[in-house]
This record gives structure tokens, sequence and C-alpha cells, in this order.
């Protein structure tokens, strides 16, 4: 399938191993979605402990190891 009826299909068994769940759509789809920390930093003295690379990393590696979706049902 295309766009929302598209899945990901095991070549050798056929089975199913991913597809769009439309639950996890956000109510109104954005191009793009920039986070800025400013804000933080300025108004409650915050300031990052990680890179950016090293929370993407962190990341994929968890979501690697786990099936629990980042802990959501």
């Amino acid at each position: 399938g295309e766009g929302i009826e598209e899945k990901g299909v095991d070549s050798k068994t056929s089975k199913v191993l991913v597809e769009v769940d439309e639950k996890y759509f956000r109510p109104s789809e954005v191009v793009v979605l920039l986070g800025n920390p400013a804000k933080a930093e300025k108004e409650l003295g915050w300031k990052r402990q990680i890179s950016f690379q090293k929370l993407v990393s962190d990341m994929v590696k968890y979501d690697l190891e786990n099936d629990d979706f980042g802990g959501q049902e």
C-alpha cells in the first residue's frame, strides 16, 4: 500500500513487520518540528547536559533494545 495503508512486509515469510497506526498521529501534522531551548535557559537557568548527537544515540539504542515504544502503549 501507500501512505496510511503502507506496510513493511518480510519478503521471505510475508509477515507484516510494521504498519501505520493512526492513533500516533498528531491532531495537526506539521512539515517541520523544531525545538529551541533558549526560553528554558533564560527563564529557568537550565543548561543541557548532553549533546544532541548523544540524545539521538541514546534514543535509538533504547528503541533497539526495547519493544515498549518508550514506555507508552
